[in-house]
């Protein structure tokens, strides 16, 4: 999952930058015991000192962090996060630390050789403090954005699969079940047995799956040869499945019930007869499953709510940083998803 938006919100920014600067600026001074009077030159050198350091030093660290989490988020690549994060702000603070000694060597400062250690230390620990709160935060943030894209992905689920099971066990698909169903009895009972036995797998295989966010590439290839099987008993030979996918792939991840719902969309829209039989394909390419079928629109095309394709676009969008795409032309119409790997 990559970082599309900054974490931290802007008023959240103010308050910490405010907090921070306010005590590393008063309490530097204190630490390097310039408080001898309050209202003395050396005082007030101190405190414009320290201010003027410690906002360099805060918004430059900042900038850091927040640059490396939007290139670099920590989740895709950790090891190359800290390495980066640690040479840039070590690399940062060099800089700002020689910038200091050519303006003292340009203005000497009284006793400043004989802080330097001092200050070389309390700088660094100016550093791992802002690295510190910065880095707490955006782990936070993102852990809570992921708990709010969780838990908006198991309500999709949920919501799939009631959608799934509320399309398939309806009076017209119970009809044209039974309808099927009749006519095997009569023709062929031992078929018929076999017929039952499959729509019954068919809705166990997707009771089965009302707990899992994702399922492997067989198991949801085995649930749509299932359901294709039903259909082909009704359609016959003008209805075609092509699984066009190495067995290399079957254990890779996928969202239950996408592939279902493509091909389902796809009988439910388009015309299929002895004329113009239906084709769809199942592949591999770029690390996406395509699914491609002929295009044949129905006359009075079905009533549809859209529910289908969106529902695999939101779940893919927290699944995985690669989009759904969507691709129609005069012949075909193509869904290409993400192969997840966990």
């Amino acid at each position: 999952m990559s970082v599309n938006k900054p974490f931290v919100k802007k008023y959240e920014n103010k308050v910490i930058a405010i907090i921070g600067v306010i005590a590393i600026t008063f309490g530097a001074p204190f630490i390097f015991q310039e408080y001898s009077c309050v209202f003395s030159r050396q005082t007030i050198f101190g405190i414009l000192g320290s201010l003027s350091t410690t906002l360099i030093m805060w918004f430059g660290v900042k900038s850091i962090v927040i640059f490396l989490w939007r290139k670099f988020p920590w989740e895709t690549n950790p090891v190359k996060h800290l390495i980066l994060e640690v040479l840039s702000i070590l690399f940062y603070t060099a800089l700002v630390g020689s910038i200091f000694f050519i303006v003292n060597e340009i203005y000497p400062i009284e006793s400043f050789e004989e802080d330097m250690r001092l200050s070389i230390f309390f700088t660094l620990m100016i550093t791992f403090f802002i690295t510190s709160i910065y880095e707490g935060y955006f782990f936070f943030m993102n852990w809570k954005e992921s708990r709010i894209l969780s838990e908006k992905l198991a309500k999709e689920n949920i919501q799939s699969q009631y959608e799934t099971l509320k399309s398939q066990i309806n009076p017209h698909f119970l009809f044209n079940n039974l309808n099927t169903l009749s006519a095997l009895i009569e023709e062929n009972p031992k078929l018929a047995v076999d017929y039952v036995q499959k729509t019954a797998d068919y809705y166990r295989s997707i009771l089965n799956l009302k707990d899992k966010e994702v399922i492997t590439l067989g198991e949801e290839l085995d649930l749509i040869n299932t359901f294709f099987n039903l259909q082909h008993n009704r359609y016959g030979d003008n209805l075609k499945l092509i699984v066009d996918i190495d067995s290399s792939f079957y254990s890779t991840y996928v969202a239950p019930l996408s592939l279902q719902m493509l091909l389902e969309n796809a009988i439910k829209h388009n015309i299929i007869s002895k004329d113009k039989p239906l084709t769809v394909k199942v592949s591999v390419s770029d690390g996406c499953i395509i699914v491609t079928n002929n295009l044949q629109r129905r006359d009075m095309e079905q009533l549809s709510n859209g529910f289908g394709l969106k529902n695999i676009t939101d779940r893919y969008s927290y699944l995985s940083s690669r989009k759904v795409e969507i691709s129609e032309n005069d012949s075909y119409f193509t869904v290409s998803i993400p192969i997840l790997t966990m």
